[in-house]
C-alpha cells in the first residue's frame, strides 16, 4: 500500500470511493485482476487489539462471501482476530412452529460465521500493505468534487485522482450515486433495528435464532468468547424506551420480552438505527458504477445486506476481467445485468417476510405458523433455499 503522492494529479486505473468491508473488498479484487487502485476513505477504523470490547456492528459471512474473502487473502487475517462460526439457524413464531436450517443436512461444516465489522474491514486492509501493496495507493481525505465524466476526483487537499472508472463504494449516501445524478426507489419501514451487546454467564451455542413477533422480530447472534449480540425491531417510540433505558432496566426488558434462551447475562452496551430499503434506478453511469450500499439497502432481516455485496465485488470483477477497461460499456452493462436481478429478488423477499409477520391479524397468523412448520419438513426444497442463503 502505498502512501499519498503530493503531486497535482494522481493516474489510476481504478478509484474506490470508500474502504468499508464492500470497498476495501472490490479495491483488492481490482488489484487481484492486475489494475492500478486509488483508494478514498477519509475515516479508516481503529486498530484491533485483543482487549478491546466487541462492536455492536457485525455481520454474518455466507460460504460465498468466505470463499471471496480466502481468494483475496483476508479471511486468514479474520481468524487471527476474533469470530464466531455458527452451524444452526432457527426460526420461529409460536414454538409448536418451529423451523431449524442446519449445516449438516446440506452436508457443511458451518453455515458461515459472524464476525464484526471492523474486524473484516481490518483483515481486508492488511492485504492493502501485504500482497497488495504496489496496486493500491489510500489517501485519507474527502473528496470535494467527483467528475463523472472524466473519472476525476477532486480532494480535499486539492490532488485530483483521474481514472477510467469510479467505484461508488461508499455507503447508503453515496457521493458517486449523487454526482452522477442516479435516482433510486425506496422507503422507510418506520422501525429501528436496536441492536444490544450482552455477555452471558455460560458461552451459547453456535446457532442463531430469530423470533417473529407482531411487532417486529428478536434475534439472538453469537459472538466470539461469551458474547451475543441481540436485535430488537421496535417502532420509534418503543426504541426511544429502548435506547433511553439504564443497562439494568433494559436487562429486565430483554428477560420480559426474549425467549428464555440465554441463560444469566449482562447487558454492555446498545445503540439503533434506522431501517430502510432503497435500491438505485441504475448501477453506473459514464465512468461510475454503484456497488454494495451506495447500489442497495436491504432490510437486515436475514443478514444479507453485506453478503449482496461482496457478490458485487466478485460480479465487477468477472465483468473488468472479461471485457477490460477499454470496452467500459460492456463490462458495467455486464455488471448490473448480473446483480439487479438478484439484489432486487433478496430485497422482495426480505419484504415479502417481514410484512407477512410483522402484524396481529388472526388468520394470518394461523397460515404463517401452517408455513413454518411445513417448512421444517420440506426436505429438499429447505435445503435449497439454504443453500441459495448460502450464495452456494
Amino acid at each position: 500500500m502505498k502512501t499519498e503522492d503530493r503531486s497535482q494529479q494522481i493516474e489510476a486505473d481504478i478509484c474506490v470511493m470508500g474502504a468499508g468491508m464492500v470497498g476495501a473488498a472490490v479495491a483488492c479484487a481490482m488489484a487481484d485482476k492486475g489494475f492500478k487502485v486509488a483508494v478514498v476513505e477519509p475515516f479508516m477504523p481503529e486498530e484491533y487489539h485483543a482487549s478491546q470490547a466487541p462492536d455492536l456492528r457485525m455481520s454474518a459471512l455466507n460460504k460465498h462471501s468466505i470463499d471471496l474473502l480466502q481468494d483475496l487473502g483476508a479471511y486468514e487475517h479474520i481468524l487471527q482476530m476474533r469470530y464466531r462460526d455458527y452451524d444452526c439457524l432457527q426460526v420461529w413464531e409460536d414454538e409448536f412452529a418451529k423451523t431449524s436450517f442446519s449445516a449438516s443436512d446440506i452436508g457443511e461444516s458451518k453455515l458461515g460465521i459472524f464476525a464484526e465489522n471492523r474486524i473484516i474491514q481490518l483483515a481486508l486492509l492488511k492485504c492493502f500493505r501485504l500482497q497488495y501493496a504496489e496496486s493500491i495507493q489510500v489517501f485519507p481525505h474527502k473528496a470535494k468534487h467527483i467528475d463523472i465524466k472524466t473519472g476525476t476526483l477532486q480532494l480535499d487537499n486539492d490532488v485530483s485522482i483521474k481514472s477510467a472508472l469510479i467505484v461508488g463504494a461508499d455507503g447508503a449516501n453515496s457521493q458517486v450515486r449523487r454526482s452522477a445524478a442516479i435516482g433510486q426507489t425506496g422507503w422507510d419501514y418506520e422501525q429501528l433495528a436496536n441492536l444490544i451487546l450482552i455477555e452471558t454467564s455460560e458461552r451459547l451455542p453456535d446457532t442463531t435464532w430469530q423470533q417473529f413477533t407482531p411487532s417486529g422480530p428478536l434475534a439472538c447472534l453469537p459472538m466470539h468468547d461469551n458474547y451475543a449480540c441481540l436485535v430488537w425491531y421496535a417502532n420509534a417510540s418503543a426504541s426511544a424506551e429502548l435506547n433511553g433505558a439504564n443497562l439494568q432496566t433494559l436487562k429486565q426488558m430483554i428477560e420480559v420480552s426474549f425467549p428464555p434462551l440465554l441463560g444469566d447475562f449482562s447487558v454492555l452496551e446498545h445503540a439503533n438505527f434506522p431501517l430502510r430499503r432503497a435500491h438505485a434506478n441504475q448501477y453506473w453511469r459514464s465512468k461510475a458504477v454503484l456497488i454494495g450500499d451506495a447500489a442497495h439497502t436491504i432490510n437486515p432481516l436475514a443478514g444479507q445486506g453485506v453478503n449482496l455485496g461482496f457478490k458485487d465485488v466478485a460480479a465487477l470483477a468477472d465483468a473488468l476481467e472479461r471485457y477490460g477497461l477499454d470496452d467500459l460499456k460492456s463490462s458495467l452493462t455486464s455488471y448490473e445485468k448480473a446483480r439487479r436481478h438478484q439484489n432486487l429478488l433478496m430485497m422482495s423477499s426480505m419484504d415479502v417476510l417481514y410484512s407477512v409477520f410483522s402484524n396481529k391479524i388472526g388468520p394470518l397468523k394461523l397460515v404463517r405458523n401452517i408455513a413454518l412448520g411445513a417448512a421444517q419438513h420440506a426436505g429438499p426444497v429447505k435445503n435449497m433455499a439454504l443453500k441459495y442463503a448460502m450464495g452456494i
